[in-house]
């Protein structure tokens, strides 16, 4: 039976979809993380490199795949991933990692991921009906952060 995933290190989009995975690590723990579910029949539903951020600028990274067990490997799927890959090992001694940021640095860059992936979270029924997309870190003690 084929299944969308979310595959991401973004804990936060990872507990707003119906059916997510977390990689506990970089942006690109999480290419190598799809790359390996191509191996075993996925297909990618969205472009490894989306955005418009270079790849040193993104410690989230999130994809959505369709799990299909036992298929052949998708030829297209793994030239996608193998080049994202390569673009982000080029980069790696740049890349800024989740767990060297501070709270609000992690919740402004999360909520950039959740953003990029929403409208494809939404066209494959991935959102929970009570998730809420939003920058927590846009509000400090209920006032807009530049106000104080």
């Amino acid at each position: 039976m084929n299944k969308t995933v979310l595959i991401t290190n973004n804990r936060d989009l990872c507990a707003s979809v119906r059916c997510g995975r977390f990689v506990d690590g970089s942006s690109l723990d999480v290419l190598v993380a799809v790359r390996n579910s191509i191996h075993l029949g996925s297909i990618l539903l969205t472009h490894p490199l989306c955005g418009n951020l270079r790849p040193y600028h993104q410690p989230f990274r999130s994809i959505l795949l369709e799990e299909r067990p036992g298929a052949l490997v998708d030829l297209e799927s793994l030239s996608m991933i193998e080049k994202a890959v390569g673009v982000y090992e080029a980069c790696r001694e740049r890349m800024i990692v989740p767990s060297a940021l501070d709270e609000g640095r992690r919740a402004d860059y999360a909520f950039i991921d959740s953003e990029l992936m929403k409208e494809s979270l939404e066209r494959y029924g991935q959102l929970r009906r009570e998730a809420a997309l939003h920058p927590a870190s846009l509000l400090l003690h209920g006032e807009p952060s530049g106000r104080r």
